[in-house]
């Protein structure tokens, strides 16, 4: 048996009991010794199960006396591992998807259940005529979301939601921001080269995707604080606050702070950054990440953004990249596909009262951006009207950048769904203060 799917079904069971899926991977690839094919192996599993999970489950449960989730976890893993590897992995036989899967469900220590795995997966693979109750259901397990998340996308969508919803199946680039205070993007380019990463511009200026990376923490390039991962769509909201050197600039939700660093670049290390963060966990994420980069004027404080600061007042820009349901990140984070939304209605409350908090701090003549990583319109465009309708401060202002059609909606507002060009689906909205 290939030790990648022993590791890939131990992954898989970790994150069952609650553990974090990128979290848990990184650290079981990080001591097993796996050659960088075998860990690109081991993830692609990992993530394929998480995000096939609801349609994998869908196809397999005819052939079971008991529901998936049922099972044995190592059976479980066993089943869905050898499925997915039948339908989306055309480089594995489907008789050694079958094969090794019953090899790996004997050695997770349930040998009992090996010729049970065998008789499923010689089945479930084949024709599939499913019966569905609604059209959120069909939409739900075809594209492995809940039946929430699959209604929200077709009342704000219509007939677009399955499209996008499939989109999201397709992982955004790789892509990275240049560190403008020690290099620039042809001579990273170059010095990638070397290191064995092609790299090219990207369409925001200031960022290269790479191909071909491999483990970035471990070249030299960005160990020397000559760049940090940074998706299109995260430098996009942090380039609508247009800072400039010698300002004060309030990044209020910036964990884990590459918004932040593309922030303290824009300023070129002048001026002061102030780095808020509700979480005292994630503090040294930012204060690493800021060291590494060489950036030197900003500070890293422990502030709840919903909370006024005293202190942090009279900003001349804030970043109001508020926590939000993520719906725009289904293709990086698969743990949300199945995500319960009944806390929506708090969140969207977290959230304007992060907009209003950032609003007090503001100076006239300043500038805001609200931002989100959801395409949710009750987190984005409904929060950011409520909140102009009872703040005659405030108007909306034309992103200071280029756009592809489309992104801008009449108001001025920015929305990339799911998939367009290979982006994360985002908001931003950029607002003035008027006295």
């Amino acid at each position: 048996m290939q030790y990648p799917r022993r590791l890939a079904a131990e992954a898989l069971i970790r994150i069952e009991r609650g553990g974090y899926s990128n979290l848990v991977l990184a650290g079981l690839l990080r001591d097993s010794g796996l050659s960088p094919r075998d860990r690109a192996f081991c993830s692609r599993l990992v993530y394929g199960v998480l995000e096939r999970r609801r349609l994998l489950d869908a196809r397999l449960s005819p052939f079971l006396k008991k529901p998936v989730d049922k099972l044995d976890a190592q059976v479980r893993a066993a089943l869905r591992l050898g499925l997915y590897q039948q339908l989306y992995m055309d480089g594995v036989p489907n008789a050694a998807a079958v094969n090794e899967s019953v090899k790996l469900v004997r050695a997770l220590g349930k040998s009992s259940a090996a010729g049970l795995v065998n008789a499923v997966l010689r089945r479930a693979a084949g024709p599939w005529q499913p019966v569905f109750h609604s059209e959120a259901e069909r939409l739900g397990v075809t594209c492995s979301v809940s039946d929430e998340i699959a209604a929200l996308f077709m009342d704000a969508f219509g007939p677009q939601a399955g499209p996008l919803l499939e989109a999201c199946f397709e992982p955004p680039a790789l892509t990275v921001r240049v560190n403008a205070l020690r290099t620039d993007p042809a001579a990273l380019a170059a010095r990638l080269k070397e290191e064995g990463v092609q790299a090219e511009p990207a369409w925001v200026p200031g960022s290269l995707q790479l191909y071909g990376a491999g483990e970035i923490a471990a070249l030299p390039a960005f160990q020397q604080g000559l760049f940090h991962v940074q998706g299109l769509a995260s430098q996009l909201a942090a380039a609508a606050l247009d800072a400039r050197p010698g300002q004060r600039v309030l990044d209020l939700c910036a964990a884990p702070g590459g918004k932040s660093a593309t922030i303290a670049q824009a300023m070129q290390n002048t001026g002061q950054l102030f780095c808020c963060d509700a979480a005292a966990s994630r503090l040294p994420l930012i204060e690493k990440l800021l060291a590494r980069l060489g950036v030197t004027n900003a500070q890293v404080l422990r502030s709840d953004a919903a909370q006024p600061v005293p202190e942090l007042q009279s900003m001349d820009r804030v970043l109001c990249d508020v926590p939000c349901s993520g719906l725009g990140v289904l293709a990086k984070k698969p743990d949300i596909r199945y995500k319960d939304l009944s806390d929506l209605p708090r969140l969207i409350e977290t959230q304007r009262a992060i907009l209003a908090c950032g609003a007090e701090a503001l100076r006239p003549g300043g500038r805001l951006v609200y931002s989100t990583c959801t395409v949710n319109p009750a987190e984005n465009q409904a929060v950011v009207r409520g909140f102009l309708a009872h703040r005659r401060d405030y108007k909306l202002l034309p992103p200071p950048f280029a756009l592809p059609e489309g992104a801008l909606d009449d108001d001025g507002m920015i929305t990339f769904l799911p998939g367009t060009a290979r982006m994360d689906g985002f908001f931003v909205a950029c607002l003035e203060r008027l006295w």
